[in-house]
């Protein structure tokens, strides 16, 4: 499953888009490629994230699997700031796995992301870019 990684400097704003088969395995393999090439330099550690679902073809992610990158998720967070992480989806069974990755994220005590789910391109931006 590719992931194309946009970092916008000016907004301090990461995009990921996703598209092809979202598998658990998968999805941990790009979250520890990108936790390590992108997260990993002090300049993004107050970026806000946005993660484009909206060109995945096919759902193949378990609960387990959700949990286990809700926690290697975790650890790339700053203790010390508290960043914004948007999912932008379009079908019901994504929207309801998001979801279910929000509630394992708060669970994890070293994580400091805020974490919300659209289905509206637009409220996810407005949502990012807010103070709240």
């Amino acid at each position: 499953m590719p992931a194309k990684h946009v970092i916008d400097t000016k907004e301090k704003l990461i995009v990921t888009t996703w598209s092809g088969v979202a598998t658990d395995v998968d999805f941990i393999y790009d979250l520890k490629e990108y936790q390590k090439n992108i997260l990993s330099k002090a300049e993004h550690y107050e970026f806000n994230e946005l993660l484009d679902f909206r060109y995945i073809t096919s759902i193949k992610l378990t609960p387990s699997g959700l949990r286990k990158i809700a926690n290697i998720a975790s650890l790339s967070d700053n203790k010390e700031v508290k960043t914004k992480l948007a999912f932008l989806v379009t079908s019901s069974l994504a929207y309801g796995l998001v979801r279910m990755y929000e509630a394992y994220r708060s669970f994890e005590t070293r994580s400091t992301k805020t974490v919300r789910v659209f289905k509206i391109e637009s409220e996810a931006y407005e949502w990012l870019r807010s103070d709240t």
